[in-house]
C-alpha cells in the first residue's frame, strides 16, 4: 500500500484523525475501488498511511468488518470483501424488496422540489448514457437512488438500502457494462419517473422493483461467462 496508489487514505489536517474519520476514509477507499476486493489490510500499513496508532485502525476495521465491506479469515488476515455471484443475486433479490418501498414512499411524499432535482438527474442520466461514460452514469444513478430516498423520510429504510448499496458497489460497474443495460436502464428510470410524477405509487413500485429484477436476471445470465 502506498500514498501515491491510494489518494482517499491520504491523512489530511493538521489534528490526528479519530476511528470515525479513519472508517470514512478507508470505506471511501473502498467503495471507490482504490482498494480492490481481495485486497489484504493491515493495521500496520493502514496505520502508517494515516498516520495514526493501530487503535482507531482497529475499530475500523471492526465497524467495517459489520458492514460486510471486509472479511477476517484465518491465517489470512482482513481481506477487502470479494462477493461470490450466489451474494450478488441473494443482494439484488433483497435490493428489489427495498427498491420497491422506497418508490413506493418516495412517490407518496414527493414534492416539487425533489421532483425537479430527479427530472435533471434524469437528464444527466440519459447524457452520460449516450456517451457511453460509465463512470459518470453510475454517479448519476446513485445520486437519484439517493435523491429517492430522501424522499422516504424513513431512517431506517435508509439504513438499510445504503448498506446493500455499498455491499453492490463492490462488484464495480460490471452491471452497467453489460450489453444494452444502460440503454435499458435509461427506459426503464423515465418509466420511473412518470409514474411519479402522475403520483401512482403502485406503479412506481413495481417498475422500481421490475428495473431491479432486470439487473438480476441480466447479472444471472452473465455468471456462466465469469464477469464476477
Amino acid at each position: 500500500m502506498t500514498s501515491e496508489n491510494f489518494s482517499a487514505l491520504r491523512k489530511r489536517g493538521p489534528q490526528p484523525l479519530s476511528a470515525e474519520q479513519v472508517c470514512d476514509r478507508i470505506r471511501a477507499a473502498i467503495l471507490s475501488g482504490e482498494l480492490k476486493p481481495g485486497s489484504k489490510l493491515t493495521e500496520q500499513d493502514l496505520a502508517a498511511e494515516l498516520e495514526v496508532s493501530r487503535t482507531p485502525i482497529r475499530e475500523a476495521i471492526r465497524q467495517l468488518e459489520v458492514e460486510r465491506l471486509v472479511r477476517r479469515t484465518p491465517f489470512v488476515g482482513v481481506t477487502v470483501t470479494q462477493l461470490r455471484p450466489e451474494e450478488v443475486i441473494e443482494l439484488l433479490d433483497i435490493r428489489e424488496v427495498l427498491e420497491g418501498l422506497v418508490a413506493r414512499l418516495a412517490t407518496r411524499h414527493m414534492d416539487i422540489h425533489h421532483l425537479q432535482r430527479l427530472k435533471k438527474l434524469m437528464q444527466q442520466l440519459a447524457a452520460s448514457a449516450r456517451k457511453g461514460d460509465v463512470a459518470v452514469y453510475l454517479d448519476h444513478a446513485l445520486a437519484f437512488r439517493r435523491a429517492l430516498v430522501e424522499c422516504c423520510r424513513s431512517a431506517t429504510l435508509s439504513e438499510h438500502v445504503l448498506a446493500i448499496e455499498n455491499r453492490l458497489r463492490l462488484t464495480g460497474s460490471r452491471t452497467a457494462l453489460l450489453p444494452g443495460r444502460l440503454e435499458a436502464a435509461i427506459e426503464e428510470h423515465q418509466k420511473l419517473l412518470d409514474a411519479i410524477e402522475r403520483s401512482d405509487a403502485d406503479d412506481a413500485e413495481r417498475l422500481n422493483r421490475e428495473r431491479i429484477r432486470h439487473i438480476r436476471d441480466a447479472v444471472a445470465k452473465s455468471i456462466s461467462f465469469s464477469i464476477f
